[in-house]
């Protein structure tokens, strides 16, 4: 079954959508930028909210680890940074961990990447965190990026098509798996299409949307949201993420399909999927709610004896 989620951020309970928790729903607490590890006071700041939203007893709890200057493969603190936030995910009932690989890079930098063992070493990484990790109830889902930053100048080109995961999924690790964004797909996809088109090279398109789904055994977690505007470099365009499925520039049709194929493959265990849609005010939410509708509407129906969605 799929639990939806709404994600607020670690450091301000204010945004904790309480009627959300009310009605069911799961939370993930999203620490956004590295910057936030130096502060001294963050791990009890953290700790605090946590601690707040324990007496909530959310249905689902999922963690979100920095992406913004949060290098852990060559930063010996932010490695640090990453352990205390397991530790801080076990204390506090947490059921996993979304991390990306941070491995952001510019254009030009971008040319001349080694990305085949760079990517090794980011699985070998997570291999030794796994072992560590063994014999926890704790997941760690390491999630997909878009082909290109919404910006239109950076990348972190790690893990962005399912095959990327393939080295990973391999391993067959016990606590690591993936947490697979549908929103950072359907950018990836639609600018391979677009591309294709423009270039009428049809070999440049991804052929199927839905392949990612041979992950299913592997992937702990999922994001949701659509997207505003394809980006390429020098267009000056910016990708808006997080979108309701009714504005989006990604096809709505395709995003209800993908979803039931997603339905049919984990009824047999909870998953999260977490509403990543952008609010006017987080102490207020709208599009999470209207997103909630959709999803409920298209995707699936409220079983009975249940305090929370099934599907």
């Amino acid at each position: 079954m799929l639990i939806p989620q709404v994600p607020f951020f670690g450091l301000d309970r204010k945004q904790i959508d309480l009627k959300w928790v009310e009605q069911g729903y799961g939370l993930e607490a999203n620490i956004f930028d590295g910057e936030s590890l130096h502060d001294k006071s963050y791990t009890t700041k953290f700790s605090d909210v946590l601690s707040f939203v324990q007496t909530l007893n959310p249905s689902l709890l999922t963690l979100h680890f920095p992406t913004d200057n949060a290098d852990y493969l060559n930063s010996e603190f932010i490695r640090k940074q990453l352990y205390e936030f397991i530790n801080l995910a076990i204390k506090y009932n947490a059921a996993g961990i979304t991390v990306h690989a941070n491995q952001f890079m510019n254009m030009a930098e971008f040319q001349t990447y080694n990305l085949i063992d760079n990517r090794k070493r980011i699985i070998e990484f997570f291999k030794m965190i796994d072992e560590e990790i063994k014999g926890t109830n704790i997941w760690i889902g390491v999630e997909n990026l878009p082909i290109i930053g919404n910006l239109g100048d950076d990348f972190d080109p790690i893990f962005v098509y399912p095959e990327d995961f393939n080295d990973l999924v391999n391993l067959d690790l016990s606590n690591v798996g993936i947490t697979w964004d549908i929103c950072h797909w359907s950018i990836t996809y639609l600018t391979r299409l677009g591309i294709s088109k423009l270039l009428r090279q049809e070999e440049i398109e991804y052929k199927d949307f839905h392949k990612y789904i041979n992950l299913m055994n592997h992937i702990k977690h999922l994001h949701f949201s659509s997207f505003k505007h394809l980006t390429i470099p020098y267009s000056e365009v910016r990708c808006f993420e997080g979108e309701s499925p009714t504005n989006g520039s990604i096809n709505e049709h395709l995003l209800h399909e993908t979803l039931l194929k997603v339905k049919n493959q984990v009824s047999s265990r909870n998953i999260g999927i977490v509403f990543e849609v952008q609010e006017t005010d987080y102490t207020n939410r709208v599009k999470s709610w209207e997103t909630l509708n959709w999803f409920q509407k298209n995707i699936t129906g409220i079983q009975a004896n249940s305090n929370f969605l099934k599907i």
